[in-house]
């Protein structure tokens, strides 16, 4: 009696099998190994990922800007906001975890990191508030002593959570009513401002303690109904920059008896105005505090709501002069960070291909910028940049 076909298949797979079985008997066992970091973290880029399909666990690309070469992925739970220290040797991931992913009972933390070889080294506790937002530099911020970490809240109520980053623990909860986000002082560490709704900054002064003293009068710097600020700030030295809607640039002086507002000037000429040029994207600017020139991304024919649109250009001022030195193409640049060292780099985030791009940000060409270097789809919906 023959053998059915099951069975000669059967008998066809054993041996299959146990070939198989024969064969990886003489492999040697795999040892898995963490390979260590580069201790040159020149250009070193942390791209915030919010991970919209599964928001419950963020990421954070750890890349090598240097060599355009991607390093790590390290998880930053429930819209976890990041910064680092200011001696860059820490990396602060305020965020939210919940026991059964995405409900239970919340609980907030800060988690720090070591630069050096991105291990965990403890947490803090803070009031499950934590902002769960899009990550911006706003959210998050250490003072310039590195003394106090700025958790911003969202309840929705707006309020401060000041970490003590040496005790470890809650110093106290400023509430910042019709006011978001975070700026530390560069001189004066105890003090951070926010920008409010009604058009000012108000500004905030610690105790040793932490605790929040009575506060001075907001400054009024822009006009909130007809052409708001971004929240994305940047500064130089004593001064920090924001951009409006409208393509204006706004200016402010932070000295100790108080903030002080410079003239406002327009990025934009009356005929780059009439064809509908504006400034757009998320961390839509940078500076290179050295050779003090701005970058900026714009788009045409903007309407109400395309302020968050991937730049069609990338324009290029000179801050000394507020005139503009070149226009380069935009690469769909939704977020850019500069990064200062020998030979600084300007790296750009495609928000069409979540692809990074290391630009040459002392190029001389009015026309086009230089590509240093590329790396193509990282992540899932990175939105903003850090570097070392």
């Amino acid at each position: 009696m023959k053998p059915s076909r099951l069975a000669r298949l059967g008998a066809g797979c054993l041996a299959t099998c146990l070939a198989a079985g024969a064969l990886a008997a003489d492999l040697p066992n795999e040892r898995q190994t963490i390979a260590k970091l580069d201790p040159d973290a020149t250009h070193r880029v942390y791209l915030a990922d919010l991970t919209l399909s599964h928001i419950a666990d963020n990421r954070l690309h750890v890349i090598d800007g240097q060599r355009m070469r991607y390093l790590s992925a390290m998880s930053t739970g429930f819209a976890g906001q990041v910064a680092l220290s200011p001696d860059r040797r820490e990396l602060y991931v305020a965020t939210t975890y919940y026991p059964r992913l995405y409900r239970g009972q919340r609980s907030d933390v800060v988690e720090v990191y070591g630069t050096d070889d991105l291990v965990f080294r403890h947490e803090i506790e803070i009031p499950p508030k934590h902002a769960q937002a899009m990550n911006i530099r706003a959210t998050l911020a250490p003072s310039a002593d590195g003394r106090w970490l700025l958790v911003q809240n969202a309840t929705p109520a707006s309020s401060v959570s000041v970490v003590d980053l040496q005790g470890r623990k809650l110093a106290s909860e400023v509430p910042t009513p019709g006011c978001w986000g975070v700026i530390p002082w560069p001189e004066q560490p105890n003090r951070f401002s926010t920008v409010c709704g009604d058009g000012t900054l108000a500004t905030i002064e610690l105790d040793e303690a932490g605790q929040a003293r009575p506060r001075s009068a907001p400054v009024a710097f822009f006009d909130a109904d007809t052409d708001p600020v971004f929240i994305h700030y940047e500064r130089s030295g004593n001064t920090l920059y924001f951009v409006s809607y409208g393509g204006q640039m706004h200016r402010l002086q932070l000295q100790p008896e108080g903030v002080q507002v410079l003239p406002v000037w327009s990025l934009l000429s009356p005929a780059e105005q009439k064809a509908g040029w504006r400034p757009g994207g998320m961390q839509l600017f940078a500076i290179d505090p050295e050779r003090q020139r701005l970058f900026v991304g714009m788009h045409a024919k903007a309407v109400d709501g395309s302020h968050k649109n991937p730049a069609q250009q990338i324009w290029v001022f000179d801050l000394e002069r507020q005139a503009r030195v070149a226009r380069w193409p935009g690469h769909n640049a939704v977020s850019m960070v500069f990064s200062p060292a020998a030979t600084p780099r300007l790296f750009v985030l495609d928000g069409a291909g979540n692809h990074l791009l290391a630009l040459d940000p002392r190029s001389t060409s009015a026309q086009r910028s230089t590509t240093l270097g590329r790396l193509d789809a990282v992540g899932e919906t990175p939105v903003y940049l850090e570097v070392q």
